[in-house]
């Protein structure tokens, strides 16, 4: 389905935003008109897991190709469970959150003009922005070639995680013999060999299925409450008895209180390779971060894996720490883009079409 610059749509009738519409109304009224464009998207659930790793072991290996993932990028405002398109030979999460539509990681055979299709509709229901999240490098091309979409937008937070391009672990390079010796090293190695001479002692506990009721935990967060959200089903997944069939690794850290320092996650991605979805400290001692960065990702070592994806960074304080542990460029191109909006579509004004 080949769209030119001609076929832009036109303004639907707009209702004026009421200020006192809660962010559940909001996203009540969405799926609404989502679920009325397509029988194809529903209300994502744990059982959907399988569906897209099926189609997901269909695609290369890449970050996005991973169930946690998918819940964190289709989270809505209160942390929750997003939405799914799975139908035309395409499966993709959708997501609403901050009056911004998500698209994320459309995968399939039909996914051009899905993807399409799907955005030429949803601009004439809704007029929020509609961000496309992780799209691989030849859907890029081609919905970039239509005209209707653009590669950068005003705000880089738009974008998320993905405001600063992925990394990639290599294991055995981290724990090599020249890690140390590497003058880029140098900075981690110090505050890692710095918490060691520490008078603290941390645990490390895989069971997590009672986190959120331990002293420390809301303190992981930091003041901004989105950021515990963002993680929650996450967390919750990971601490479910769906995650004792091998696919996740997660570590705890705790010190003789028993108050928690830091929680990892990772999800497996292929015989040796992890994605890492959640790296949360409390940074509440000189170098607690960078120990227990290096201790996970060790465990992650001595259990056969020998690449650790990390995906994309929110700020350029966390890719300029990643740069500390040597990573690579992933095989693979993944980029965000924005659904185009003229002068006639004002995506920020955040109205709900009638």
């Amino acid at each position: 389905m080949e769209m030119s610059g001609s076929m832009m749509v036109s303004v639907p009738r707009q209702q004026e935003y009421n200020a006192w519409f809660s962010p559940e109304i909001l996203e009540q009224k969405i799926f609404a008109q989502l679920t009325a464009l397509s029988n194809d998207i529903s209300r994502l659930s744990p059982a959907d897991a399988d569906i897209f790793r099926d189609a997901f072991q269909r695609e290369a290996m890449c970050y996005a190709n991973s169930w946690l993932y998918t819940l964190r990028s289709t989270r809505n405002d209160q942390g929750g469970f997003g939405y799914k398109f799975v139908g035309k030979e395409t499966v993709m999460g959708v997501g609403y959150r901050n009056n911004m539509l998500y698209l994320v990681h459309p995968v399939g055979a039909g996914r051009f003009d899905t993807t399409l299709d799907l955005c030429y509709q949803i601009r004439r229901s809704v007029t929020c922005p509609i961000i496309l999240k992780k799209v691989d490098q030849e859907l890029y091309e081609r919905l970039y070639s239509t005209n209707l979409f653009q590669e950068h937008v005003g705000s880089l937070t738009l974008f998320e995680e993905e405001a600063f391009p992925e990394h990639t672990l290599h294991l055995e390079k981290l724990y090599g013999p020249g890690f140390c010796t590497d003058p880029r090293s140098l900075p981690l190695i110090k505050k890692v060999k710095r918490f060691e001479k520490s008078s603290m002692n941390l645990l490390a506990k895989t069971d997590v299925s009672s986190i959120e009721n331990h002293p420390g935990f809301s303190t992981l967060f930091g003041p901004n409450p989105d950021k515990y959200r963002s993680y929650l089903y996450i967390i919750r997944e990971a601490s479910s008895r769906r995650s004792s069939d091998g696919k996740y690794k997660v570590c705890a850290y705790f010190d003789e209180r028993m108050t928690i320092h830091g929680l990892y996650i990772s999800e497996r991605l292929g015989e040796e390779s992890m994605g890492l979805y959640c790296a949360v400290s409390s940074r509440s001692y000189p170098g607690i971060t960078e120990w227990m960065d290096y201790d996970f990702f060790r465990q992650l070592f001595h259990d056969g894996i020998r690449y650790l994806y990390l995906g994309g960074s929110e700020t350029e304080g966390v890719h300029a720490y990643v740069q500390k542990l040597l990573p690579l460029a992933p095989p693979y191109l993944m980029r965000p883009m924005e659904m185009y909006c003229n002068e006639e579509l004002s995506c920020l004004s955040g109205a709900v079409a009638d």
